[in-house]
């Protein structure tokens, strides 16, 4: 009778153990996994590379851009979100972690973060995450035009902190501290001094609006490779969309930054960006994708390169032909500048870049 009794009690306990562990697997959520990849061929009618903007610096060749795998879980209240990269692009975007030589060889990661929400309204993230300024973002399948503006390749990549956001309705705020820009850890950036970012949003049936705001020091300029350890920077932002009808959207960024050295006044500077955007969907698989851009980098900081004492007048238009989840983008830009920034086709210095190039996107 005593050994019926424990087995009795052994299938109990095992019942009761896995009714724990359906339960437990019916409240938590399967690991959603995602990513996407592209690749792209240009050429500049100079034959020169021309490009100051980020991520399509290549002249007549065939180009990988990025690789990219994410996966994200939430159960209960917390969730966590990982992003990794793969290729050029991925360097480029972590400039700071890498070198040119070994820039295609590394597994980045883009984005890491945890998020707990404390209420409905209101939750903390902490980790790496993109940069809440401009427009435009780094994964080429987000964008409708492929070749990056002036002001997304200047302006912050990433923030690594932790940040709290607020809902309520249809309009949301957000507050954080983190490392300076661009940089996962402090120790790489050889400062203890932190980056604050903000944000104020309104979003709406048919469009939004955000205010952004970043500052702090240490903060190099995106692509340089060389980091200015004394140079303190501050940027506002404002970006904004509008769906005018289900075929046709605008967009909107103007963005300011200033810059000031904390020795040297002669390293001061500023600049500002202005860029519009129009997209029209002739059919759900096709869609036309223009953008407009006024950068003005005439007083802007040594730091900022080739462009400081310049400024520069971009347009560019990009196909967009959908076939399932691969996207086909024919693209031409010409980019006029008021020095001669560009090389001609005799390597001579000249005020103007013309260039085509083609690219794939396929997200999955």
């Amino acid at each position: 009778m005593k050994k019926v009794f424990h087995i009795l009690a052994a299938m109990l306990t095992s019942s009761f153990a896995f009714a724990q562990d359906d339960t437990e697997a019916s409240v938590s959520p399967a690991t959603t996994w995602g990513g996407s990849a592209d690749a792209y061929y240009k050429y500049d009618f100079s034959k020169q590379m021309n490009g100051l903007t980020s991520f399509t610096n290549s002249q007549d060749s065939f180009e990988l851009g990025m690789a990219s795998v994410e996966a994200s879980h939430t159960f209960g209240k917390a969730s966590v979100f990982v992003d990794l990269g793969f290729g050029k692009r991925a360097g480029e975007f972590s400039y700071n972690e890498t070198t040119d030589k070994d820039i295609n060889a590394k597994f980045l990661i883009k984005q890491l973060f945890f998020t707990y929400q404390i209420t409905d309204k209101f939750k903390v993230v902490a980790g790496s995450f993109g940069t809440h300024i401009g427009y435009e973002v780094l994964d080429a399948v987000d964008n409708k035009n492929y070749s990056m503006s002036y002001a997304f390749s200047y302006g912050p990549f990433f923030n690594t902190g932790v940040k709290a956001q607020y809902t309520s309705g249809k309009f949301t705020a957000m507050l954080g501290v983190t490392n300076p820009t661009d940089f996962k850890s402090a120790m790489d950036a050889g400062s203890s001094q932190k980056t604050y970012i903000g944000q104020i949003g309104y979003i709406g049936d048919t469009g939004s609006a955000y205010l952004n705001f970043t500052t702090g020091s240490t903060n190099p300029t995106p692509g340089t490779l060389v980091i200015p350890s004394d140079e303190n920077k501050t940027q506002f932002d404002l970006t904004a969309s509008k769906t005018i009808s289900d075929s046709f959207g605008l967009g909107f960024n103007a963005t300011y930054a200033k810059s000031k050295n904390d020795f040297d006044s002669t390293l001061d500077g500023e600049w500002f960006s202005i860029v519009g955007y129009a997209n029209y969907a002739f059919k759900p698989s096709l869609s036309l994708a223009y953008r407009i851009e006024y950068f003005d980098a005439k007083d802007a900081a040594p730091s900022l390169g080739t462009l400081t004492g310049s400024s520069v007048f971009a347009n560019t238009v990009s196909l967009n032909y959908k076939v399932g989840k691969l996207t086909i983008i024919p693209e031409l830009r010409y980019d006029a500048a008021s020095e001669d920034i560009f090389l001609d086709k005799d390597a001579l210095p000249t005020g103007g870049s013309f260039y085509g190039l083609i690219a794939t996107t396929y997200s999955f």
